[in-house]
């Protein structure tokens, strides 16, 4: 039991480390080393903000956007066929800024088609997505035209809890954003936000293949990144909170249930050879340490079950503690042990939804 022990951690350490904190080194490395002969001007920025019956939500957006230092080109909103006073409230509120309210076209819906018909509209030379929940510090873009000119730009968007339960609802994001930054350190990212969304319109045009997912309601910028990715494009990511956007974390147990399954769906739909590899090779970890603590206890090896447990916990905090702290989510960090506690019926309960619930986005139901 003991030889066993000792393989499984070693494996996990060298698998996990490789990619969370090798890689999140690495990628560290590869920002500070990039050419800096030309960056972005934020002049060269549109920022599009689709939203949908956000009236009692967008609220703190409007607020950041008042409270900018710098300006970026234009600001375009795109009701996707809303039914409250989100619009109003807007143009209430945003008296002195420059900006667009689009209506999605009748017979469209959903944040794709609200993105590309509001692009179609835009002359800049950088696109910027947020979502309509978010808020961020008022020297956003000042940070951001520190950056080199890239063909993309994967910007942190940064849970926030505000109640200790809220708290284990980030954990899961922030462990999946740090190998997401590791990879991109190592090879390349897997997964985007569009809460904060950075790319090249020209770029944007030209890769585009929306008819490959627009079966998928939500998801455009994981595909998106796809199709930067699979031609080849400039794709980076960035790190710290310069240029990271702000929102709540799910408000309740079934808001969070859903967005997990949004997630879940557009990341199996996506069929990216490396996400499946580290999705399955997680998948054998987790199984593995599962079982052997299953056979510490029926074999009353309580004190092998100690040291599996303790050991993996401890490589975790050690492992995922530079990007947390970059993040600085440090009280979301020391409730990992939590997690790992509450991981396996977590994981359980996402996989029985997956085959008998359909989750909603925006009140519509999503399969």
């Amino acid at each position: 039991m003991i030889g066993a022990t000792i393989v499984f951690l070693s494996v996990y350490v060298i698998f996990v480390g490789g990619i969370a904190l090798v890689g999140f080194l690495l990628n560290s490395k590869k920002i500070k080393k990039a050419d800096k002969s030309q960056l972005i001007c934020a002049d060269d920025v549109t920022v599009l903000i689709p939203f949908r019956d956000e009236e009692e939500r967008i609220s703190v957006l409007l607020d950041s956007i008042l409270k900018l230092d710098k300006y970026p080109k234009e600001i375009i909103f795109i009701d996707d066929h809303s039914t409250d006073a989100g619009s109003d409230l807007i143009a209430e509120k945003l008296t002195e800024i420059p900006y667009r309210i689009l209506n999605s076209p009748e017979g469209q819906s959903g944040k794709k088609r609200a993105l590309r018909h509001a692009t179609s509209e835009c002359t800049s030379r950088y696109i910027l997505t947020w979502d309509a929940d978010v808020y961020f510090e008022s020297d956003y873009f000042i940070n951001l035209e520190k950056l080199p000119d890239a063909d993309m730009y994967l910007l942190p968007a940064v849970l926030k809890a505000e109640s200790s339960m809220e708290y284990l609802y980030e954990i899961d994001v922030v462990l999946a954003n740090a190998l997401n930054t590791g990879l991109a350190g190592l090879t390349r990212p897997i997964m985007a936000s569009g809460a904060n969304f950075f790319y090249n319109r020209e770029v944007f045009n030209e890769v585009d293949d929306l008819d490959s997912h627009n079966h998928m309601a939500s998801g455009d910028d994981t595909y998106l990144l796809r199709d930067f990715r699979n031609n080849d494009k400039d794709v980076r990511v960035a790190t710290g909170i310069d240029c990271a956007v702000f929102t709540e974390t799910p408000r309740t147990f079934r808001e969070f249930i859903d967005q997990r399954l949004r997630w879940v769906g557009k990341t199996t739909d996506i069929k990216d050879n490396l996400g499946t590899f580290i999705a399955m090779s997680q998948f054998i970890l987790a199984i593995t340490f599962f079982g052997l603590l299953g056979v510490s206890v029926y074999l009353g090896e309580w004190k092998m079950f100690s040291v599996l447990f303790i050991g993996k916990v401890i490589a975790d905090l050690v492992l995922f503690f530079p990007f947390f702290l970059k993040m600085r989510r440090l009280l979301t960090w020391s409730l990992i042990p939590i997690y790992e506690i509450l991981f396996p019926f977590y994981s359980l309960l996402l996989f029985i939804l997956m085959f008998t619930y359909s989750p909603t986005w925006k009140g519509r139901r999503i399969k």
